[in-house]
This record gives C-alpha cells, sequence and structure tokens, in this order.
C-alpha cells in the first residue's frame, strides 16, 4: 500500500465515523455546548470540515468547496475563505448552526470527493512539494489532516455522551484485536 492509498483509507474510515457520530441527533443537539464556554458538535464537524477543505483546495491549489458550493449560505456565515475557527470565541462558536444536520455530513463528503479527485492527480505524486502559502510539505499537511480530523471526532464522541448521559464509543467490536 503507498501513502496515497493510506491516506485515502484512514480518511475513508473518518467519514464512516462522521456518520455513526451523527447519526439520529437534532439539530439542537449538535448545537448544544457542555458549558458556556464549550465548543459543540456543529462547531467541531464546521471547524474539521473547514481545516480539510483549506487543505485540500491547497493541495490541489483549486478554491476551496465552502466558496464554490456556497455552504457559507447553508450556514448563514459571511463569505469568506479564511475563517476556519482558530481564534473563535464563545460567541462565534455559537453562530455556527447549519440549516439541518445533514448540513453537516454534505458539506464533509463534497470536500471528501475533491480530496479523491487530488489523489488520483499528477499533484499528488510528490508530497514533498512546499506549498507556498504554509510553508509545509504536502505530506505534512496530510498529516495534519488525518490526525486533526480524529482528534476531533474523539471530541464529538465525547459531548454526544454528554448530551445522551452515557458511555458513547462506536469502535468495531466485532474486529479482531
Amino acid at each position: 500500500m503507498d501513502t496515497n492509498d493510506y491516506i485515502l483509507m484512514c480518511m475513508e474510515r473518518s467519514k464512516d465515523l462522521l456518520l455513526e457520530y451523527l447519526k439520529d441527533l437534532s439539530l439542537e443537539q449538535t448545537c448544544y455546548q457542555p458549558s458556556r464556554i464549550s465548543n459543540s458538535i456543529s462547531w467541531i464537524v464546521w471547524h474539521t470540515s473547514r481545516g480539510f477543505d483549506r487543505r485540500i483546495s491547497l493541495l490541489d491549489e483549486i478554491e476551496q468547496v465552502w466558496m464554490t458550493e456556497r455552504w457559507y449560505e447553508k450556514y448563514k456565515l459571511p463569505a469568506s475563505d479564511k475563517d476556519v475557527g482558530i481564534g473563535h470565541t464563545t460567541e462565534d462558536i455559537s453562530k455556527i448552526r447549519p440549516s439541518n444536520v445533514s448540513d453537516l455530513i454534505n458539506y464533509y463528503e463534497s470536500i471528501n470527493k475533491k480530496m479523491i479527485d487530488f489523489f488520483n492527480s499528477e499533484k499528488s505524486k510528490n508530497l514533498n512539494i512546499k506549498i507556498k502559502e504554509t510553508g509545509n510539505s504536502k505530506a505534512h499537511e496530510l498529516m495534519r489532516m488525518v490526525t486533526g480530523t480524529f482528534q476531533h471526532w474523539g471530541q464529538v464522541n465525547y459531548i454526544r455522551g454528554i448530551i445522551e448521559n452515557r458511555i458513547w464509543y462506536t469502535g468495531n467490536t466485532k474486529e479482531k484485536r
């Protein structure tokens, strides 16, 4: 297995987990903040997707899906390709409210399609190339994409457990360990 196939496998798992983590949650539940200064599931998924979108656009040298597909409209946010949530205040977090839960999933899946297109292109062949905007290699940006996504999905898992007042884990318990 080469590096690109491994990253695609990781991100496919990420997409499957997101679908499971959001299954049967209401919009109110995804917007719930465990405390006044906590992130909500909606904010975490939005932030993770925005970071994913930004990285794929940098790697593939294309415009972000957020802009081309006008996802900002579904979130009732300004048309900006710069805001990915870094430095958000409690007030900013509470403004990240999609029109419905499926918007969280559909935005992520749209970026995922762009990622697959990238890995099927010549631009994915040399991951040692430095990205001018960040100074990082493509490989470094991909590592951050994979690790950041799974870190944030753990946060979603934790908040869902708080919402449902139970231990919440969806690992594959049938998988050989």
